[in-house]
Formats: C-alpha cells, sequence, structure tokens
C-alpha cells in the first residue's frame, strides 16, 4: 500500500489555542510537518518554534507563503484578521483550517467560500467542540435512537469572571461587534446545529449588572427553534472556573455532558417504588466514576483531547482523500449567520449601547 506525503503546514498567530491545542495536535499527526509558524510578534513566533521544535518562524503571512512550500495554512489569529488571511492563503495555492467564528459576518464567510470553491481548494473551520469524544458518543446516541425521540436542548457556557478574556479588559475580543459573546457563542451554536435542524433565534435576553464596561453584557440567555427542537443557550460571565455542560432530552432518556471533566452519565426512564431514588443515584454516581477514571487515565497517557486532534486530522486527510473536511466552510457560515441575528438584537437594545 502506497503510503501518502506528510502535508506541509504553516500556522498563524502564536497564541494560546495555537500553543495548547493545534500545534500539540499537529506535532502528533503522522500524515503532517509543521514546518513554520508566524506572529505578528516575531519574538513570540521565534520562542514557540524553538519550543516545539519547529524550522521556520516568520512576522507575516506573506514572508511565510513566499520562502516556505506549504499545502496546508492554519489560522488560529482573532477572527478580525480571518477573511483576510484565509484569502491570501488560498491564493497561494493552500488549503486553509481556519479557527471559529470563521469571519466577522456572512459576507466575509460567502468571499471565503467563493475563493475555495473557485480555487479547488479546502477550507475548513475549527469548530473543535463538535469532535470532542463525548459529542461524538452523543451524536451516535441520539442518531440510533437510545434516547428516544430528541425533545431539545440546554447548553451552559460558564466563564470563569476571574481570568481569561473575562477579567482582562484589553483583549482583542471586547474590540469585536459583540463583544465577547462572538467570540463565545460559535461552540454552543455549533453544538445546537449538530442535533437539531434549521434553527432560528426566537428569544434573546441579556443582562448588565456589573461595573465591567468592557463587557457589552454580562449574562446571555438565548432560545434557538428548530424543525426538531428547541435549544436554551447560557453564557455568563460571572462564574468562579469554566463549565461547559451540555444536557440533552428524550422522550425515553436524558443524556448529560460534563465537557471540562469529560464526563457523560444518562438519566433513564421513571422506576416507582422505595428503592428507585437509591438506584438512579448509584447508577449515575458509577456512571461518573467511570467516566472520571477513564478520562484520568487518558490525560495521563496524554491521549484525552477537546476535538483539535480529530479536527486536524480529519482536515488532513480530506485534503489527501479528496472528501468534505470534519467541519465545512457552509456549517461555519451558517454560525455566522445565527450568531449575527443574535448579536443584533443585543445591540439594538439601548440599555446596552457602547458609549
Amino acid at each position: 500500500m502506497k503510503t501518502k506525503k506528510s502535508l506541509r503546514v504553516g500556522l498563524v498567530g502564536c497564541g494560546h489555542v495555537a500553543q495548547f491545542a493545534h500545534i500539540p495536535a499537529l506535532k502528533r499527526i503522522k500524515q503532517a510537518e509543521l514546518a513554520s509558524v508566524c506572529d505578528v510578534n516575531s519574538a513570540v513566533a521565534q520562542e514557540i518554534a524553538k519550543r516545539f521544535s519547529i524550522q521556520g518562524f516568520y512576522a507575516s503571512l506573506s514572508e511565510m507563503l513566499q520562502d516556505e512550500r506549504l499545502d496546508i495554512v492554519d489560522i488560529c489569529t482573532p477572527p478580525d484578521t480571518h477573511a483576510s488571511l484565509a484569502l491570501q492563503a488560498m491564493e497561494a495555492g493552500c488549503h486553509v483550517l481556519v479557527e471559529k467564528p470563521m469571519a466577522l459576518n456572512t459576507q466575509e464567510s460567502d468571499q471565503m467560500i467563493k475563493a475555495s470553491q473557485n480555487l479547488g481548494l479546502k477550507l475548513g473551520i475549527g469548530h473543535n467542540m463538535l469532535l470532542h469524544p463525548l459529542i461524538s458518543r452523543a451524536i451516535s446516541m441520539v442518531t440510533n435512537g437510545y434516547i428516544g425521540e430528541l425533545a431539545g436542548l440546554d447548553i451552559q457556557y460558564l466563564l470563569n469572571r476571574y481570568r481569561g478574556a473575562v477579567a482582562r479588559h484589553e483583549h482583542w475580543c471586547h474590540n469585536l461587534h459583540g463583544g465577547i459573546f462572538t467570540n463565545k457563542l460559535p461552540p454552543p451554536i455549533s453544538l445546537a446545529m449538530a442535533f437539531l435542524r434549521n434553527l432560528e433565534p426566537v428569544a434573546v435576553q441579556s443582562i448588565k449588572y456589573t461595573d465591567r464596561e468592557w463587557l457589552i453584557a454580562d449574562d446571555l440567555r438565548v432560545i434557538l427553534q428548530g424543525d426538531n427542537g428547541m435549544a436554551t443557550i447560557t453564557v455568563s460571565t460571572n462564574c468562579p472556573k469554566d463549565i461547559f455542560i451540555l444536557d440533552i432530552f428524550g422522550t425515553k432518556r436524558n443524556l448529560h455532558l460534563h465537557l471540562n471533566n469529560a464526563v457523560m452519565y444518562t438519566c433513564g426512564m421513571a422506576r416507582y417504588g422505595r428503592c428507585s431514588v437509591v438506584f438512579e443515584n448509584f447508577r449515575q454516581g458509577l456512571q461518573i466514576l467511570t467516566g472520571t477514571a477513564s478520562t484520568a487515565l487518558k490525560t495521563a497517557l496524554r491521549k484525552h483531547h477537546f476535538g483539535h486532534y480529530a479536527l486536524l486530522l480529519g482536515f488532513i486527510e480530506s485534503i489527501q482523500n479528496d472528501t468534505e473536511p470534519p467541519i465545512t466552510a457552509e456549517e461555519g457560515r451558517e454560525s455566522i449567520r445565527l450568531i449575527e441575528k443574535i448579536i443584533s438584537q443585543i445591540e439594538n437594545d439601548p440599555r446596552y449601547m457602547r458609549g
């Protein structure tokens, strides 16, 4: 059997998601050679290249494209640069994987999709949560009818108020149209899209109750209506730690996924009798214990991941096999369309307009 050649990858943007997700994943993939990294801060690019034993480092994409023979450009920069960098990379003949959100708006998304189609190049979107092992398992369980008929979803994305973008007024996300929510809505939106069809936001409520003027709002609630059910999304900036929870409701069983801890348990059909509560608590506790042990073992063996490895591997294989990327540009655009509608409802409320 003929071995497929490794694809040379150049990564743009050496921030947190690159250092802790994309680069470690790419270094594990045999079909990829991470040839170079690029960052507007050349010192950062040089430091990252040295730390991860990467040959090339640059301060601009144009310089990297000129000097390197690349097959793929992996874009990990803030979203206001995604469209221009993706178009530049595709015009140079490179396939592109771009972090979520794929662009600032649907107009930019359309430009990227058109370029990809015209040039015959792959354009993939970094909705890594859809490739999280627990999400893949949950999708299979729903598809196979394990929970009965799907009744709806509840998604909670709770952000640590003491660190990260929430606490840092200088973080780039606060300059986006929609502020931090433009950057944090893609994961819950993409999860809702994975289970429900033809979604539209039917209710959006946000509230501002702290003096953190860099936040457009402190908490956000969204109700999405689909052809086969509803999803509620909560994004809160006032929690003591980051928590991502997905509850899937079915007519026979419910699924509860704690994505940070990589633990899932099921709530079965009602049982009546004196021992039913004890039995259900024991059953759920056993599932949590088993899931925790499995996650701990995978973490120790460095096999635990939040979907980036599967995302990058799938994108590389889509190029080698000429198949669809794991997350298509059209899916990324639909996420952007929904986020635009949600943000417009927030920013049209005069209570939350920036001064």
